[in-house]
Parts: structure tokens; C-alpha cells; sequence
């Protein structure tokens, strides 16, 4: 077992570190365990599958977006300042070392990823797009926002320039991400 305090989440904040980095295909337990200095047994012991692992990340993250979109702080923001919280993911994700969307990264590789694991990813996408939905939906109905179509296609259409916008960046650099980000509230504001 790994002998450093709190081993599981440390382990899990690797596992998120790299799928954002490398993927789910990218990296191996032997990439975690150089990292703490500890043999595979060490995560095999918490994670005995690496679709366990990657199953965790995923439902960690999902647990994380539900208490930060069910807290009151956002709960009672402004659309706009919904948006903008939003945003503001993507942009931390962004300013750490260049690193994608969790969903993102595994949408890349969906087709290559265990069932369970696939299962997940779109359990999150589905809560994304929900939230996002919800939030441009009180935008238009409040007239903060104004867009043509379904708040359901806009949702997807935003957090799927969000997405790439990440993985464009990585070659183009923050600035065009920016960009990207500016343009999907240009879009939106009345």
C-alpha cells in the first residue's frame, strides 16, 4: 500500500493529471507509481484495474461538478456569472500547463476506452450539457441572452468550442483559447 498520507486521492489527482495530459491511453500505473515512488502493487491495491482508476477520476470529477453547481454561491448567480464560472473551468485547465477537458480527453478516445469507463464519460457529458442547457435557458427566458435555436444545441455547440479550443490551444497558445472564450459570450449577450 502507498505510505504517503492521503494515497488514494493522490493517486486520483495523478490519474486526472495525466488523462488531461495524455489521456486514458497514454499513460500506465508505472507512470503513477515513478511518480510516487511506489511499486504498481501500490495502486493496484486501491484501483485494481486501470478502468477502476479511470472510473474513479470520472466519478470524482462528476461528484465535484454537482456540488459546485448545487451550492449556493452559483446557485444564485446571474446567468451570465453561471456562464462565466463555467468558463472559468476550462480557463484553470487551460492555465495549468496546457491541459484539456477531462471529458474531452476521453471523448478522443472513446472508441478505444473500456464500456464502463465509456459509460461514465457519458454520464458527465449528459450533466454538463444539462447544466449548461438550464443556465441558457434562464439567460434567454430573463433576456441576458439571445441566440438562435435550441438552448440543448447551444449547449453542445459551446461546450464543444470550449473543448477545442483546449486542444487547439496546445498548438496555437492561450491566446487563441481566449478568443474562443470571448466569442461563445459575444454570441450569447443581447
Amino acid at each position: 500500500m502507498v505510505k504517503i498520507e492521503n494515497s488514494k486521492r493522490t493517486i486520483l489527482n495523478l490519474a486526472e493529471s495525466l488523462l488531461q495530459d495524455k489521456g486514458f491511453n497514454g499513460f500506465s500505473y508505472a507512470h503513477i507509481a515513478a511518480e510516487l515512488g511506489v511499486k504498481n502493487a501500490a495502486i493496484h491495491y486501491h484501483f485494481p484495474s486501470k478502468e477502476d482508476l479511470g472510473r474513479a477520476v470520472i466519478q470524482r470529477y462528476r461528484d465535484r461538478f454537482k456540488l459546485w453547481i448545487n451550492n449556493t454561491r452559483v446557485k444564485d448567480l446571474s446567468p451570465q456569472e453561471k456562464l462565466d464560472w463555467f468558463f472559468s473551468i476550462y480557463t484553470d485547465m487551460r492555465s495549468d500547463k496546457g491541459k484539456v477537458c477531462l471529458v474531452g480527453s476521453m471523448e478522443a478516445e472513446f472508441n478505444s476506452i473500456p464500456e464502463g469507463l465509456q459509460a461514465e464519460v457519458e454520464g458527465l457529458h449528459k450533466e454538463l450539457l444539462k447544466w449548461l442547457e438550464a443556465t441558457l435557458s434562464e439567460g434567454r427566458e430573463t433576456g441576458v441572452f439571445k441566440f438562435n435555436g435550441e438552448p440543448a444545441n447551444k449547449a453542445a455547440l459551446i461546450l464543444s468550442s470550449v473543448q477545442g479550443a483546449l486542444q487547439m490551444a496546445r498548438a496555437l497558445g492561450t491566446k487563441k483559447f481566449r478568443d474562443v472564450v470571448e466569442q461563445a459570450k459575444l454570441d450569447l449577450l443581447v
